[in-house]
């Protein structure tokens, strides 16, 4: 844990100077970057309930995440019409680098803001990772030895590409007034995701997350929120939906390949000033439980999936500093 302290701290620190050699740059480019921070607890699953079910937490701790990511963004006018509605489209080119202790991973993506409540997306990362105080950054699961063997940092690349379409409201733009702002955004992604070396339906793991596989899926969001002249400027609820679109995604046709996990996370956002966000998250979560009891180490898509399983997943951060 001091370690990984130790290295997040290098790691901020390292992108705060970057940042400094572009204090001058023209208004149109931004730069921020965002630490997060993930605690989860231990809750065991709960063995062959034909139902949906809710298992409680039996443990104080699970595991940590954190990566500190830096952006770059510059944007582009690009208005469609004289129109309030046309004036304001723009261009947005993002260049983002990631950091975490087992991995790094650099993206680029492009956004297109034709209309204020339409943005489309696309975008692409490449990472690698490695192996630290047992925590894998990279990996595959061996059938011979039913263990995750660690891959070759720089060889093998996690790769990621993705578009995006998202609709947001603000009624504050119809119904003026400091108190007056509900804001509305959906989000519906389409991504592929794999890391090289791997066959398609061999199982592996990215940033100490596994059990998955070489795939297309899709990723949604819908966040709620009442938005105050205050520090704490937003409240609200964020949900997701995430998984793939193949049920035949895994070796084992029982495993329910397609199954979507959804989170539904109150949040709540401080806004200190024009610079500094902290944004925070409690997160439920669903996932499968199974027909037997998951042995310690192995993979769960060995396992036939039974029902969907509700749970306390995490408190999860996130810093931003916007320069």
């Amino acid at each position: 844990m001091i370690k990984t302290k130790k290295l997040l701290a290098a790691m901020a620190l390292s992108l705060a100077f970057a940042a400094g050699a572009f204090a001058e740059l023209p208004e149109n480019l931004t730069f921020s970057i965002t630490t997060d921070f993930a605690y989860y607890p231990a809750s065991e699953k709960i063995v062959n309930n034909p139902n949906a079910h809710f298992a409680p937490l039996t443990g104080p701790y699970s595991g940590l995440e954190g990566r500190v990511t830096g952006n770059a963004t510059y944007t582009i006018a690009t208005p469609l019409g004289s129109h309030w509605l046309l004036s304001g489209a723009n261009v947005a080119l993002n260049a983002s680098f990631e950091v975490s202790p087992v991995s790094v991973k650099p993206g680029l993506s492009v956004a297109f803001t034709p209309l204020p409540f339409l943005v489309f997306s696309a975008g692409a990362q490449a990472g690698t990772g490695w192996d630290l105080a047992g925590m894998d950054g990279m990996s595959a699961w061996n059938y011979g030895t039913n263990k995750y063997d660690d891959l070759a940092t720089f060889k093998n690349w996690y790769l990621k590409w993705y578009a995006q379409g998202t609709f947001q409201f603000d009624t504050g733009a119809v119904i003026p007034g400091d108190w007056t702002h509900v804001v509305l955004q959906y989000s519906y992604q389409v991504y592929y995701e794999k890391i090289t070396g791997v066959a398609d339906t061999d199982v592996w793991q990215w940033q100490v997350s596994g059990n998955k596989v070489n795939g297309l899926k899709n990723y949604q969001s819908f966040v709620l929120a009442y938005q105050m002249p205050l520090k704490l400027y937003r409240v609200g609820v964020l949900a997701e939906i995430d998984g793939y679109y193949d049920d035949a995604a895994y070796k084992n046709a029982d495993f329910s390949g397609s199954f979507k996990s959804i989170s539904i996370s109150p949040l709540a956002q401080i806004k200190f000033n024009e610079h500094n966000t902290l944004s925070i998250l409690l997160g439920f979560s669903s996932r499968r439980s199974y027909d037997t009891a998951v042995a310690d180490g192995d993979i769960e898509s060995e396992y036939n999936f039974v029902s969907r399983e509700w749970y306390f997943n995490r408190i999860a951060l996130s810093y931003s500093y916007t320069f």
